[in-house]
């Protein structure tokens, strides 16, 4: 049976303790290689040269970031910590702001060769990583602690840093994000804070907004959005939480036009499983290309109609495009949807019963004549069927009706009972 892994308290080290003067050189040394400067990384190789031994920082899961060894023991990776041993995730799990560091003792069954010495880093009360000092060509001892807790602090500041400073990034990168959608600011100190935020508001964009379902936060569900659009765009979106849903900011990469947008629309329907999980709620809304400044505003605006329209009638999945429903929203408004909803049943409804009843085609037949701009010839050969065929179900489809397909009031007003029942039901539109 393997023997297990034992623990020694930091300050048991062998060997005699440094005299004050050579500590506090080491401490001083230590001291003057931040202040000019160094890095993380830079930070780990100046302890490594100072004390002699390999020298790791290992990030909250004992994952390596950096290591350094002194070139005598011409090593090609940090000396092994396995991770996966109960008694050193014991021992790390006492480690905190209390207790500051432990030294493990060998075990080889377990794949520790030697004795290692682990100062732990602290980022407001939290732990971010691990100091690792191996014995390696001599012995570690009280001087190598007091060191090595020493270094820890430091790189603790350091990394506080960092955090502080990335989260005042995305801060201002927020704040930024928010006046260019609600244009709160003149264009051209927009145009200027949009650049220094690395966002270019010309090279076209288009906004997602995600509903979020009474009861959740918007700004919880920020990070879930944001990742689930990012598995499905490829690259994850800046993101801002309104009062009822997430708005991402998309990129169209490549191509600003109507292709770059059906493709946008296509990959948000594959990434619906995700946005939903988020939100719950299974429906995105897309705006219109944009390209300007000016334009955001509006797209917003946009955006936040078409979504309590699709609410209102009931919408409860799909990407919803406003460059689709362009002339539905002259017409309908979130309070006069009943009244949509009755419209698109009095156009539909008879096609969809004669349909069921006989195992006819007419709302299909419609919904490609539409789609093929009102020709003949056109929708049979989409249909498949002789341009007769097409022409008496467009004369049933007036019979059971009353649509003159030949009027051009009487076509708009079908495209707009298919937008109409698309968003009621989910269905095609």
């Amino acid at each position: 049976m393997a023997s297990p892994l034992t623990i020694d308290r930091a300050p048991a080290l062998d060997g005699e303790p440094a005299p004050v003067d050579s500590l506090s050189r080491l401490l001083g040394d230590l001291s003057a290689t931040v202040l000019g400067g160094a890095d993380a990384e830079e930070l780990i190789h100046r302890l490594a040269l100072l004390l002699g031994l390999p020298v790791t920082l290992r990030d909250e899961h004992l994952g390596v970031r950096c290591w350094a060894a002194p070139a005598v023991f011409r090593l090609d990776a940090p000396p092994a910590l396995p991770p996966d041993v109960p008694a050193l995730r014991q021992a790390t799990a006492r480690l905190g702001p209390a207790r500051r560091s432990v030294v493990l003792a060998p075990a080889p069954a377990h794949g520790l060769a030697r004795r290692h010495l682990l100062a732990v880093l602290v980022v407001e009360g939290a732990v971010a990583g691990y100091l690792d000092l191996a014995e390696l060509g001599r012995p570690l001892t009280p001087t190598d602690t007091r060191v090595a807790e020493q270094a820890a602090a430091i790189l603790s500041v350091q990394r506080l840093g960092e955090v502080r400073t990335t989260r005042a990034v995305a801060r201002n990168h927020d704040d930024v994000l928010a006046d260019l959608l609600r244009g709160t600011r003149p264009a051209p100190d927009l145009s200027r804070l949009a650049a220094q935020v690395g966002l270019d508001p010309t090279a076209g964009h288009v906004l997602v907004r995600c509903p979020v379902r009474a009861g959740r936060s918007p700004g919880a569900c920020r990070g879930g959005v944001a990742g689930a659009l990012g598995a499905a765009l490829g690259a994850e979106p800046a993101v801002l939480a309104e009062p009822d849903a997430v708005v991402a900011l998309v990129a169209l990469a490549g191509d600003a036009g109507p292709a770059g947008l059906r493709t946008v629309h296509g990959l948000l329907r594959e990434g619906m499983d995700g946005v939903a999980a988020a939100t719950g709620i299974r429906r995105v809304v897309v705006s219109g290309p944009v390209r300007d400044v000016p334009g955001f505003p509006a797209a917003l605006s946009e955006t936040r109609e078409v979504d309590g329209i699709a609410a209102s009638l009931g919408a409860a999945a799909g990407v919803v495009p406003v460059t689709e429903l362009s002339t539905l929203r002259l017409v309908v408004s979130g309070e006069r949807t009943d009244v949509a909803v009755r419209f698109a049943e009095q156009c539909l409804g008879p096609l969809r019963r004669s349909d069921a009843e006989s195992g006819g085609d007419l709302v299909e037949t419609l919904r490609t004549y539409l789609a093929a701009g009102a020709q003949v010839r056109a929708a049979a050969r989409v249909l498949g069927v002789h341009e007769n065929t097409v022409r008496y179900r467009l004369g049933r489809i007036e019979h059971l009706t009353g649509l003159d397909t030949r009027r051009f009031d009487a076509l708009l007003a079908a495209q707009l009972a298919f937008q109409v029942d698309g968003l009621a039901t989910g269905g095609p539109r």
